[in-house]
C-alpha cells in the first residue's frame, strides 16, 4: 500500500507515525514545503524569544525518518491532485502515484488587504523561515507594533519583548483573547502585559500601513490615531490552503471539507490538521490536528474502522507566561439560562459555567490548581451542582470531585 502525505506539519507527521505502526509493510511519503523536518510551530515562540536554538526546535532527525522506513521530501509542494489516476504532481513536475492520500497541507496567515499591507517591514509568523526574518529585524528599546490580540499575537510580542524591544498591540474586539477569556481575566492580562513593555489597544480597527523613509513604519488606526513601530507583525489568523484540493474537484467550505472518517469527496482522499472543515467548524489548534491525524490514518489502513466526533475547543497552556486554561462556552449569553460560579485573587482567577448542573465552560487564569479534574469534567460532562459552594474556594485541591 502507498501512502502519501501532502504536508509534514503536526497532523502530517503525526498520521504518518500512526500509518507506519497501523501498517508495518506499507510504503510512506510525506511532501513537505520547508526545507527542516518537523518542528512543532508553538515552538517558534521559543525561538523568537531566544529561549531555543534552531537545533533544539527539530523533533525528529533525519534518522527517525530512516529508521520508520517514512520518504521525507522536503522544500516540495504538492500543486495537482489527480483523484481518478490516484497521482499527484510536485512543484518540480514529478508525478507520484499513490493508493491514500492526506491532504495535510496547513493554512497559511491571513493578512487583511489594507493599504500598504505588501510593503517591505510588514511581516506574518508561521514558519522557520518567518521567524528568522523577524530577527534579522529586531531592534532593542524600538517597538513592534502587532495587529492581532489572539495568542500567537500576544506571544510573539511578549517574544520580541524578551529580545529587548517593546511592543503595541491592535485589538479590534474590546479585549484580549477574546475567545478564550472573559472580561475579567482579560484585564488581568492587559495590566500583567503592561509590566511586560507590551501596550495593549483595544477595540481598535486598523485602516493602513504607515510608510516609513524606506518600508512599513507602523499602522494608522481608523480613529486618526497611528502605533509608530520598527515593523508590523499581522498575527490576524489562518486560512486553510484548499487551492489543491478545489482545483481537484474535491469539495471546500472553509477548508477541505471532510466526514466523521476524515475521508474528503474524493475517493482514498483523506484530510486532517488546519486544512480541514469538519461539520462546518475549522480548529486552527494542535490538540484537534493531532485527534484528526490518528482517525483519518486508522481509516486509510481500514476504511470506516475510526470516526472523529469532533473535538473540545481546549487552550491548556501559558499566555505570556501566565497559565491560561479555556474550555468550552466561557462567554455565555443572556438567552442561555446557565450558572457561573466566579473566584478570583489577586493574581489568579477561576470561572465555571453550569448549565443544569452540567459544567459546560471553564476558565484558569493564573493557576493550575484544578486543571486535569476540570479538563475531565468538561469532558465527561459532569454533574458539578453538589461542588457550588466549593468551586468558589481557589484553594480548594478538587479532593472528592
Amino acid at each position: 500500500m502507498k501512502y502519501l502525505i501532502a504536508g509534514g506539519w503536526a497532523a502530517g507527521t503525526a498520521a504518518a507515525q500512526h500509518l507506519r505502526k497501523f501498517d508495518p509493510s506499507s510504503d510512506i511519503t510525506v511532501v513537505d514545503a520547508e526545507s527542516v523536518a518537523y518542528y512543532p510551530r508553538p515552538d517558534l515562540i521559543d525561538y523568537l524569544a531566544g529561549r531555543k536554538s534552531k537545533g533544539q526546535l527539530i523533533v525528529h532527525a533525519t534518522s527517525w525518518y530512516s529508521e520508520n522506513r517514512i520518504t521525507l521530501t522536503s522544500g516540495r509542494r504538492i500543486m495537482h491532485v489527480h483523484a481518478m489516476e490516484h497521482e499527484a504532481m510536485l512543484d518540480d513536475g514529478i508525478v507520484l502515484p499513490y493508493d491514500r492520500l492526506l491532504l495535510a497541507n496547513g493554512a497559511t496567515p491571513f493578512v487583511p488587504p489594507l493599504p500598504g499591507a505588501d510593503q517591505v517591514g510588514v511581516f506574518t509568523l508561521r514558519t522557520l523561515d518567518d521567524a528568522d526574518a523577524l530577527l534579522a529585524r529586531i531592534v532593542p528599546g524600538a517597538t513592534v507594533v502587532v495587529v492581532g490580540g489572539g495568542l500567537l499575537g500576544l506571544e510573539a510580542a511578549r517574544a520580541l519583548a524578551e529580545r529587548g524591544m517593546k511592543a503595541t498591540v491592535i485589538e479590534f474586539a474590546g479585549r484580549l483573547l477574546p475567545n478564550q477569556l472573559d472580561e475579567r481575566s482579560a484585564e488581568m492580562l492587559v495590566e500583567y502585559l503592561q509590566g511586560l513593555g507590551v501596550t495593549a489597544l483595544l477595540g481598535a480597527e486598523s485602516q493602513q500601513i504607515v510608510s516609513g523613509e524606506h518600508d512599513a513604519a507602523g499602522v494608522l488606526l481608523k480613529d486618526g490615531r497611528i502605533a509608530q513601530g520598527e515593523f508590523v507583525l499581522f498575527s490576524t489568523g489562518v486560512r486553510p490552503n484548499v487551492t489543491v484540493a478545489r482545483e481537484a474537484g474535491i469539495a471546500t467550505g472553509r477548508g477541505v471539507q471532510v466526514d466523521d472518517s476524515m475521508q474528503t469527496s474524493a475517493p482514498d482522499v483523506y484530510a486532517a490538521g488546519d486544512v480541514v472543515e469538519h461539520r462546518g467548524r475549522v480548529y486552527g489548534i494542535v490538540p484537534p490536528c493531532l485527534e484528526q491525524a490518528k482517525v483519518a490514518a486508522q481509516n486509510m489502513v481500514s476504511p470506516g474502522i475510526a470516526t472523529y466526533e469532533g473535538s473540545i475547543m481546549s487552550s491548556s497552556l501559558k499566555t505570556c507566561g501566565i497559565d491560561v486554561l479555556s474550555m468550552g462556552n466561557v462567554n455565555p449569553t443572556q438567552e442561555q439560562h446557565v450558572q457561573v460560579i466566579q473566584a478570583q485573587g489577586q493574581q489568579t482567577y477561576r470561572k465555571v459555567v453550569l448549565e443544569n448542573g452540567i459544567i459546560v465552560g471553564v476558565i484558569l487564569y493564573g493557576t493550575t490548581n484544578g486543571t486535569r479534574q476540570l479538563q475531565q469534567a468538561m469532558r465527561s460532562h459532569a454533574d458539578l451542582a453538589a461542588f457550588q459552594d466549593r468551586l468558589t474556594d481557589l484553594d480548594w485541591d478538587f479532593a472528592g470531585m
